[in-house]
């Protein structure tokens, strides 16, 4: 998958409740499943060309809501910091620490996957 496949991937999981109807059903036909515009707009009962207009718009408007939400943005920074505390938690040798040093990364370690 494309970066730029990618990304509106995500940020349709993010915003895409804000999307109007159609919309919402383009972007996902087209990044999540892999449709043409062409498939799109034959099963959409519209033009090809009216298909990529409206995945503009909405490729617009998910940036949009990315530029002022910053859901994205931030799940990012957060991942960024547990993954950081994991490190710093695997580096306590010290045999006092190890527990609380596990429990950390533990803890740490849901915030990674629950993205």
């Amino acid at each position: 998958m494309s970066e730029k496949k990618f990304i509106y991937s995500i940020l349709y999981d993010y915003y895409g409740e804000l999307l109007k109807d159609n919309q919402a059903n383009i972007i996902d036909l087209y990044y999540n499943q892999d449709y043409s515009l062409s498939e799109i707009a034959e099963n959409m009962n519209i033009s090809r060309q009216g298909v990529h207009d409206a995945l503009k718009r909405a490729e617009k408007s998910l940036t949009e809501y990315e530029d002022k939400i910053k859901l994205h943005y931030k799940y990012k920074k957060y991942l960024q910091a547990a993954e950081k505390i994991v490190k710093l938690a695997s580096g306590i040798d010290d045999e006092k620490y190890k527990v609380i040093a596990e429990q950390i990364k533990i803890e740490a370690g849901k915030i990674i996957n629950e993205g």
